[in-house]
């Protein structure tokens, strides 16, 4: 009697041993997918944030190199009017200065024109009809209506060309007189096929503040105005980004899970990509269900193999240990993930990591903090002259020039010729003494011409200090990028875009 109450007794216990066991995989395989998924999706969206940063400063970059012409052009004609000068000599600057322009824009701009007092002056070529006032023109009216600064007038499509052109124009000293001119957009269409042809994103697309499609990986969509449509992809990603700031967020349609990812120019345009994340959780989903299947199969014989024997308790410390392995094998990817390939120092990713860092220390009150943003000079030239070996030796160079200045400080490869270093403690005290000294050194190896190219190391410096109003570490080094861009025009006028030395040779 009492063997059969004892045996009745270990079955009950053996069925929720292995009850407790089933339902401890399940919650592990379910927690394992929601991390897998987790981890999926951060992935997904830092794709789009390594595609849309880039995108966003590609399109700041082109879009200064129009308004710098603008306001180098308008320097020159305000000295002309105070000085009285003939509207013919006007004339003749305005058509001289419109072959600098044309070569400066790489040929995205036909030249300038404008109403320079009561003149309408051209350099296009177009010729104006008797019904043409320029002061009804968007480019005259917003120009006058930001004066001081240079005015941005929405995108449009050239009936002539198709393709999507914006106009840059600025008011001139007498408050009446505006020069201008027309910037297609051709450059940036370019950029976003690129982004998507080596991408994983499904789609690639710049949009305007008035949500018109300035470029589009699908060239169809270009000129669209997704606020308008219904019914669309389009229209739900509009109405997404009206309601959320975030800069990534999921979006459903037609039972379709999309990711997105935005960054916003200085213009407000917002450059955007989207990956179509349906199959990709699909098959997760297919995959966690195989693999619940199969594991419940494998706890149906345990059950058996453990009710003749005592294997359980040496199949848990198996599984312990594969985990442990598992966890071991994550930390040395990350590991790898943090740390550039090429140079050794930290990687975009390990400067994302910091970020937060930075932020909580603003958070706390530190904000002794200076940011670097450097960019190398002629990288382009090396690699196209030299090979792309001596290229990579050429960045190592330029790296190893920056870490031994900022010994105490991080720094971070966050583009093929783009670093950051993030300076705080004695490196922050001593910023201004360390930035000359790294420029000095780099005058320095930029001008011994008994040097081979790669060896003469040169880089654009620009460096910003925490300021009232900063909240992360972008804010800070927005400044700094400006900053760098102005180091590097410095260095462009006075060395040109290319080393005139070695071209000559």
């Amino acid at each position: 009697m009492n063997y059969k109450l004892n045996s009745s007794v270990s079955r009950r216990r053996y069925a929720l041993t292995m009850l407790f066991i089933t339902i401890l995989f399940v919650s592990m395989i379910t927690l394992f997918y929601s991390a897998l998924r987790n981890e999926t999706r951060q992935r997904i969206i830092k794709t789009g944030e390594l595609n849309t940063v880039r995108q966003a400063r590609q399109i700041d970059k082109y879009l200064s190199s129009g308004t710098d012409a603008i306001r180098l052009a308008c320097y020159s004609i305000d000295n002309m009017i105070r000085e009285g000068l003939s509207q013919e000599e006007i004339s003749n600057y305005i058509f001289n200065q419109s072959a600098a322009v044309v070569n400066i824009t790489s040929g995205n701009t036909k030249g300038l024109y404008g109403k320079i007092r009561e003149d309408y002056i051209t350099t296009t070529g177009w010729t104006p009809g008797p019904d043409f006032i320029p002061e009804e023109r968007p480019w005259y009216i917003d120009a006058r209506a930001n004066i001081g600064r240079v005015a941005v007038v929405d995108p449009y499509i050239d009936a002539n060309t198709g393709n999507v052109m914006i106009s840059l124009s600025k008011t001139l000293c007498d408050a009446k007189s505006v020069i201008a001119m027309d910037l297609s957009l051709d450059y940036l269409q370019k950029i976003t096929e690129d982004v998507a042809s080596y991408s994983e994103s499904d789609i690639e697309l710049i949009i305007d503040r008035r949500y018109n499609v300035i470029a589009h990986s699908d060239r169809t969509q270009i000129g669209e105005n997704y606020f308008a449509e219904t019914g669309t992809l389009g229209k739900e990603l509009v109405e997404k980004l009206r309601k959320t700031d975030a800069d990534s967020f999921s979006l459903k349609y037609k039972d379709e899970e999309y990711i997105v990812y935005r960054a916003t120019t200085a213009e407000d345009w917002e450059s955007i990509s989207i990956y179509n994340a349906t199959s990709v959780f699909g098959h997760m989903r297919k995959n966690l269900f195989l693999v619940m299947i199969a594991m419940l199969l494998v706890i149906c014989m345990l059950f058996l193999i453990a009710f003749y024997s005592n294997m359980e308790t040496k199949h848990m410390r198996q599984l312990e240990s594969d985990i442990i392995e598992k966890e071991n094998r994550i930390g040395e990817i990350s590991k790898v993930a943090f740390r550039d390939a090429l140079t050794g120092v930290g990687s975009h990713a390990a400067l994302d990591e910091m970020a937060d860092e930075i932020r909580n220390d603003i958070k706390n009150g530190n904000k002794s903090i200076a940011v670097l943003m450097m960019d190398i000079n002629n990288l382009k030239f090396i690699n196209d002259t030299c090979g792309h070996d001596k290229g990579d030796d050429y960045i190592c160079g330029c790296c190893k020039m920056i870490s031994d200045t900022f010994t105490h400080s991080p720094v971070f490869r966050i583009g093929g010729d783009e670093f950051v270093a993030v300076l705080r403690n004695t490196d922050y005290d001593n910023r201004a003494a360390l930035v000359e000294t790294l420029e000095s050194d780099l005058d320095v190896s930029y001008n011994q011409t008994d040097k081979d190219p790669w060896e003469r190391y040169s880089v654009s410096v620009g460096i910003s200090d925490y300021t009232d109003g900063d909240k992360t570490l972008d804010d800070i080094l927005k400044r700094a990028d400006n900053e760098m861009y102005i180091s590097k025009q410095k260095f462009r006028k006075k060395y040109g875009f290319y080393r005139k030395d070695e071209v000559n040779q």
